[in-house]
């Protein structure tokens, strides 16, 4: 079976894809990922074929659209839309092109959520089958607990199912250019509807990438929707960390780290004196993750080490807590490695993330992009470090994660809906 992975996005939204991809062909598939430019080299580097999605990703979200949607975001919903449309746009044509030349050499496509109208129309077109992958609970719920937009997240109530299918209508606008793009411009086709676009996002087979030990199956949801686990990869045993990285490891106590993965950031150098400050009056040693925010410093004192690149997967079991930005794929490596998380949310669904991590008892409450202090952030430190009973929940919770195959669940289930599909249904 051939199979098109797309995973536009951040290396959040891609690594997921990478290791669902790797799954699938060790089942035996012929599978092609397709992403920005930013990720080919890492993307072969795991032994999967790639196919460019013409956009940097990085250079997107450090433009000042970038910087403006991400720092606007965490106080300002009607800002994140206006802002994520700008960007949608902006890059349609070249996303359009892309996926036309890409979807006539498979017979699955599987895709997360920025992709699932263009790639309904194609898969019409042509006869293909469309899997919807997402990492978040994506789907209306009365359920609070689960509603990724609830407005009465404690409660059980269809005002929160409700909310979620007007989020629903609310982002065709987002995803409105780049769908009639291809429709119009490519394809000269109708452009695309609303009704189109909600039918798609509601009726496709969905696989969800997140754990039902983190998010808890709606009572209200339909059988098409499938909770797999975490689309993670074990430990990379090829890595081996800089020496000075584990010189510092070694040095004291294990540290706390911070960092936002992916977002950028218009004011590096203030950001940079909180998490100084933060960690000072925590009196914890730290790591601090440069990521795509420009997190630089010359004069660090030894008590914070200034990282380039560690998989998380190797670097969160040996800190004492971890502060992060809430994105899915990060929130899971957090939780996985059995550490109390603080969530520093931007946009999108990181404030339900770090709800979620709250809710669980596994971290402090989290705290908005937009109000984050050096005594807010130091004070969360603080009870990750003194809280035993979270710390007993974050490690019994990242236990049981890792005793899950969310990969190997999300390929059974795969070949599960195709089978079906295909008149096979216990394939």
């Amino acid at each position: 079976m051939r199979i098109l992975l797309v995973g536009f996005g951040s290396r959040g939204d891609v690594q997921p894809m990478v290791a669902l991809g790797k799954g699938l062909r060790d089942a035996g598939n012929d599978v092609t990922l397709a992403a920005g430019i930013n990720f080919q080299s890492w993307i072969e580097r795991e032994g999967l074929t790639y196919e460019p999605i013409n956009v940097d990703v990085e250079a997107l979200v450090n433009s000042s659209g970038g910087k403006e949607w991400l720092n606007e975001s965490s106080d300002d919903q009607r800002a994140e839309m206006r802002n994520m449309k700008r960007m949608a746009d902006e890059v349609a044509g070249p996303v359009a092109q892309d996926l036309m030349r890409m979807a006539q050499t498979a017979d699955v496509y599987v895709s997360g959520l920025m992709t699932i109208a263009p790639l309904d129309t194609l898969a019409r077109m042509y006869g293909k089958q469309h899997i919807h992958a997402f990492l978040q609970p994506f789907y209306p719920t009365a359920d609070g607990a689960a509603g990724l937009t609830a407005p009465l997240p404690g409660r059980n109530l269809f005002i929160n199912r409700w909310w979620g299918y007007l989020v629903q209508a609310i982002m065709w606008n987002v995803m409105r250019g780049p769908t009639n793009t291809l429709r119009e411009d490519v394809l000269h086709l109708p452009p695309g509807t609303r009704g189109d676009f909600m039918r798609a996002w509601n009726r496709k087979p969905t696989l969800l990438g997140y754990s039902e030990r983190v998010v808890p199956r709606p009572a209200d949801w339909p059988p098409h929707l499938h909770i797999t686990g975490y689309w993670l990869d074990a430990p990379d045993e090829r890595y081996t960390p800089p020496p000075a990285l584990q010189a510092f490891l070694d040095a004291g106590d294990a540290p706390i780290y911070i960092g936002f993965g992916s977002m950028s950031n218009s004011d590096p150098a203030g950001t940079l004196r909180s998490f100084v400050e933060a960690l000072k009056r925590s009196g914890r040693r730290g790591i601090l993750h440069s990521g795509w925010a420009g997190l630089r410093a010359e004069d660090l004192p030894d008590t914070i080490y200034m990282l380039d690149y560690a998989p998380h997967e190797w670097l969160f079991p040996r800190m004492a807590g971890v502060v992060h930005h809430g994105g899915a794929g990060t929130t899971a490596s957090g939780l996985r490695a059995g550490v109390p998380s603080t969530v520093i949310a931007h946009m999108g669904d990181q404030p339900f993330w770090g709800r979620r991590v709250h809710e669980l008892g596994v971290g402090p409450k989290p705290i908005p992009r937009h109000e984050l202090t050096a005594e807010r952030l130091a004070f969360a430190i603080a009870q990750m470090v003194g809280d035993s009973a979270m710390q007993q929940r974050a490690a019994a919770l990242g236990e049981a994660l890792r005793a899950e195959d969310g990969v190997g669940n999300a390929v059974r289930v795969l070949g599960q809906i195709v089978g079906a599909a295909n008149g096979h249904p216990n394939a």
